[in-house]
Parts: C-alpha cells; structure tokens; sequence
C-alpha cells in the first residue's frame, strides 16, 4: 500500500494521488504540499486569469489558492526555452517542469509531461502529483472510497481509501479534478463521469464485502478482478469513486452489521430501505455524483429509485453481464443504473449496452392494469396524471384493463380452471427464494467448516433461505412451468414482449402508503406472493424504468413540520426498449413542462414545481 498525504485547502480536504507526474526545476518547498496549476506556455502567455476563472466554473476540484503558483509545460511538440513569449509573463510566481529522463518514465507512466492535463496539481517537495478532492460521505451511502493505483492503468487495481473528514465522524471519498479528463469521444464515451458501484460488484484491489461481517471474516482478501461490466464502464473512462452499501447479502433489511444509509430527502429520518440503499443515497444526496450503478431482483435499485426519487432503469434481461458479481439470484438479478438526470440515464444506457438511439419509434398502445391501484385517493391521481401526460403527448388513449378479468375470460388450460392470483401466488416469491437459498450454499457450508458454527444473518435474508430451503425439486419445477405459462399467456394475451411490440404497461410506483422512520423497528419479514408491480419485470425480462414527477407531502414527527418526499410512475417496455422507454419518458416530461432532473438533496424538485 502506498503512502496517501492529505492536505487541507481553503477549508477542503484534499488526496495527493500517489503516483509521481513529474519534477520541477527547483524545488519552492522541500517539506510542504503546494496547490499549484499546471499550464502550457501559450497558457501563461495568454490570459491566466480569464483561465483560472473557467477551470473555477468547471470544475468542483480547482480553486483559487492553487492559482498561486503556476507550474510551466511545453505545448506539445515544443521544448522549454524555444518558446517564444508572444504576450505579458503572469505576475504569479512560475516553476518549470524538468525534462523526464528516460529511467523516471516508468515510474511516472504519464507519457511525457506533454501530455499531462492542465490543471490543480499538488507539489511535494520537486514532484508533481494529482489533487483528488475528498468529499465528507455524511449520508453513509458508501462502504468506501476507492482510488485507482495508476491513473492511467486501471489493470493495477484499486486501493481502498482509509481517510476520514476532518472531524473523524464520516468517511471520504476521493474524487479527481474533471479537468484531467477529455471530452468524451467515440473511444471514450464516459470520459471523467464519477460512477458509484454496488459492494456486490468486483473490483480489483479491494474486497467485497455484502454488509456481512461473516462473509467478509471468511473472504478476507482483496478481489484478483474487475466484474465485467465494471470493466467496460471503466475502458470507456468512466471513473469509479467507490463501492456503496448493499444491504446484507442484498436482501437484508435489519442493518444490523453494518450502519444503513441515510436518506437525505425529506426529514432525513426515512427509512433507507434494502437492498441498493447506498447507491440510492449515493446519487440523491450528493452533486458531486453522477451515476450509481447496483443490483435489482425482486428489490433492488428500482426501489431505491422510489425511496431517494432519482431516475432509474432495470435493462432488458441479458442486456448486461453479471460475471464478477455476487448476485443473490441467477433468474432474477440485473444490473441496474440511477441518475438525477433522465439526460444522463439515457447517455449511460446507450453506451453501456450498445444500442442506437437512430430512429426510435415511440409505442402506438399504453396498457394501463388497474390491479396495482392505490388505496390512497391522492396518490391514485397522481398516477392518473402520469397516465394523462404519456397520452397526451402519444395522442392516444390508455387501455385500462384488469390482468385478472383476462384472465378468467382466457385462461390458460395449464390453470385448470384456477385465478390468476392462485396460479401465481407461490411461483415468483419461492423460486426466488429457491435461487437465493442456493447461491449461498457454499458460504454457509464453508464457514461452518472454518469457524465451527453457522455464520450470522440477518432476519430478513434467513427467512428467504428458509422458504428456499423448504423447496423441493418438484417444487421447483411447478413453479418454472407456472412461469412459463404466465409469460405466454401474457405475451398473447396482454402485451408482445418481443423487441417488435409496439406497446408499453404504466405500472404504479409511488411510495410506501405509510411513512417509515429508519428508527421504526423493522417490520417482519413475509412472503412477497403473487404478481405486484415490482415482479412483472423480473419476470418477464422486460426493461422497467422509474421516473419521479412529483412530491407529496407528510407531517414528519422528526421537525415538527411539513415534508416533501418523491412520488414515482414507471414504465414497462418489451424487450430491447430500454433507450426508447427514457427518450419517451423526457420527451413526455418536456411536452408537459415538466422537468426531466431532480436536484440532490431535502427536496427532489423545487417546491410549486413540476405535477405537484
């Protein structure tokens, strides 16, 4: 492990990156770590100030006190000395970048000091160093912060940040300037875009942990790979910031282990929920992050899309690679993306599942099921809205149909005779659990074998093994048909699913009806039965895509006042249409002046704002 110095400037904490770029002339401080900013020649030649201003506006790792001093390389193709100054010299005290000898370029691996970005950089005595920021994670959103060993060779790894705020109360996350990184390109789509990965996710250098002490006691090394997918967000220059919480083993609900994350919406005494709670967190608390990226099954990053009000897709099933993650069901999971931008979300899943945005057609047909409606009046018009805004801006009307009453008029004859709710009220919930039960086989059996005694788990997740455990081969395969047969018969009878279909379902997905304090006790855990809005996708293998659009408003306990939390709509779309569901639904949002991002923080949308 590499020695990590930190610094404190102007009242931020900062990382200097431990690899060396380069070393001046002559040294300004032996002892002392330097704000600097790195210019080319022509720059300082040229209007530093006007300069030093756009890199402020830009970017949220340059200040003004690294406009101090100035550090002077070469335009490229140039020497130091053979340039000749065409305007005034800035007034700042300048140093000047030494040639690299060949034996300090592999120590560097920079290229050349030619091509090192301008920017803040930090000296260290002669050496030049990035300046990473690190960011307080006050909402507790990450297991930790994470920093590539190379900057320019994500093979070497990562190393897992120890850093602390200031105070010692949260953990930091380092982020690099964005001045370090180009455009994005074809070659690099993701140039400089900070993601959140899920713990459930590899990542090289550093361990996985699934918020469970007994699974991080039996595998106490670090990862030897990066989860595929991972990788491939990284080759595209995607930068990585950390891994964020899951709940234990991605389906606990007790945090028990390890502290739950923090929701920063309304009181900020909400319950987190489970499952992908930290990547939740991660993206509607803090505007420094971009994306978060974690596992969905039955619960996952689409609930904490509804919990934290960001946007949200499940992909179409095989869409994205799950090699190098610890998923808890091999049918159900998926990947997962999140952002405050339905923009970006739509950046994110073009590149990273390689579809085309050419010449999308929007559906001819909206299928609206009125089985999932809401108890609440209230929150049943505000899905009435959302209904009403996708038809207005398609011009056609919404089939409001029932799945059950389809049912009963064109069963299928493998029911003999039984509802829909009856056929399907064990299937989905126990093969899962089924799945779940024995993805951890081999963990249960081999810290046994080690330690002498069953690990500890949690209630919720021990439940579900249970239900699995108790599922017997034959059950196995009842419940396998019985889901064959409803995906037939839904595929013939109530919406194509092919990539052809040119339908799409409304599903609800507003919050709990009830408001949970994360100091509630939790609830006991039960059998999830039947088919909610949650399970269609999984299911099915069909996209399904979370947009908030509206806040509705409760009497917190907590301050004492009037509080605002996220409401949601979600659409289901056949397979395939992952890009056309978010195009859709921010060209919906723009017909209907609505805005198509939330803001990070208390309040999802200004107060007044959007449907409500």
């Amino acid at each position: 492990m590499k020695n990590l110095f930190t610094v404190v400037v102007a009242g931020s904490q900062y990382l200097l990156h431990p690899q060396k770029l380069g070393t001046i002339e002559q040294t300004i401080n032996p002892d002392a770590l330097i704000p600097v900013t790195l210019l080319t020649t022509s720059e300082i030649n040229s209007d530093v100030d006007g300069i030093l201003d756009l890199f402020a506006a830009v970017d949220d790792v340059f200040q003004s006190d690294f406009g101090g001093i100035l550090v002077e390389k070469p335009d490229k193709d140039n020497t130091i000395g053979l340039i000749q100054n065409i305007g005034p010299r800035s007034s700042r005290t300048v140093v000047r970048l030494q040639q690299i000898e060949a034996e300090d370029k592999a120590e560097t691996d920079a290229g050349g000091f030619g091509d090192l970005p301008s920017g803040p950089y930090f000296l260290h005595g002669p050496n030049l160093y990035q300046a990473w920021r690190l960011y307080d994670d006050v909402l507790d959103a990450f297991t930790f912060g994470v920093i590539p060993n190379s900057i320019n060779n994500t093979e070497d790894g990562y190393e897992a940040l120890s850093s602390l705020s200031d105070n010692g109360s949260f953990k930091s996350i380092a982020v690099p300037s964005r001045l370090y990184h180009p455009a994005p390109s074809i070659r690099k789509p993701l140039s400089g875009v900070r993601i959140s990965i899920t713990d459930a996710a590899s990542l090289k250098g550093v361990r996985t942990t699934l918020s469970s002490r007994a699974w991080t006691e039996l595998h106490d090394t670090e990862a030897t790979e990066t989860a595929e997918f991972v990788k491939r967000l990284i080759d595209m220059g995607a930068i990585v910031v950390g891994k964020t919480k899951s709940s234990q083993f991605d389906s606990g609900r007790e945090w028990v282990d390890v502290e739950a994350p923090w929701s920063p919406r309304g009181d900020g005494y909400q319950d987190s929920g489970g499952s992908a709670a930290g990547a939740g967190a991660s993206v509607s608390g803090y505007d420094w992050m971009e994306y978060a990226i974690a596992q969905d099954g039955f619960d996952g990053i689409r609930e904490q899309a509804r919990v934290h009000g960001v946007y949200s897709i499940r992909p179409s099933a095989g869409a994205i690679s799950l090699d190098g993650w610890q998923v808890d069901s091999q049918t159900y999971s998926a990947a997962g993306f999140s952002s405050r931008s339905l923009k970006d979300l739509l950046k994110i899943v073009q590149v990273a599942s390689n579809m085309t945005d050419e010449n999308v057609a929007f559906p001819k047909r909206i299928i609206y099921p009125l089985d999932f409606a809401s108890v609440l009046e209230g929150n049943q018009a505000l899905t009435d809205k959302f209904v009403a805004t996708l038809e207005h801006f398609l011009g056609i009307q919404a089939d409001r149909i029932s799945l059950s009453e389809i049912w009963n008029f064109k069963p299928p004859v493998e029911a003999n005779g039984q509802s829909l709710e009856e056929y399907m009220r064990q299937a989905p919930f126990s093969s899962f659990c089924a799945d779940f039960y024995h993805q951890y086989e081999d963990f249960r059996r081999i810290y046994e074998e080690k330690f002498g005694h069953a690990p500890y788990v949690e209630t919720t997740p021990r439940f579900r093994w249970r239900v699995g455990e108790n599922e017997s081969a034959e059950d196995g395969s009842s419940h396998r048909e019985r889901i064959g047969v409803f995906k037939t018969w839904f595929g013939e009878n109530v919406m194509p699913t092919l990539q052809d279909s040119d339908s799409i379902m409304i599903l609800p997905f507003g919050p709990h009806h009830t408001v949970h304090y994360r100091d509630d006790l939790p609830q006991a855990p039960s059998r999830i039965d039947g088919i909610g809005p949650g399970a269609l996708a999984p299911l099915l293998g069909l996209p399904h895509l979370i947009v908030p659009f509206a806040q509705t408003t409760y009497r917190s306990r907590v301050t004492a006042r009037t509080e605002s939390r996220p409401f949601s709509g979600s659409v289901m779309g056949p397979s395939g249409s992952d890009m056309m569901l978010i195009q859709l639904a921010k060209a919906a949002f723009e017909h209907a002046k609505w805005r198509s991002q939330v803001d990070a923080g208390r309040l999802a949308f200004p107060e007044g704002s959007n449907a409500a």
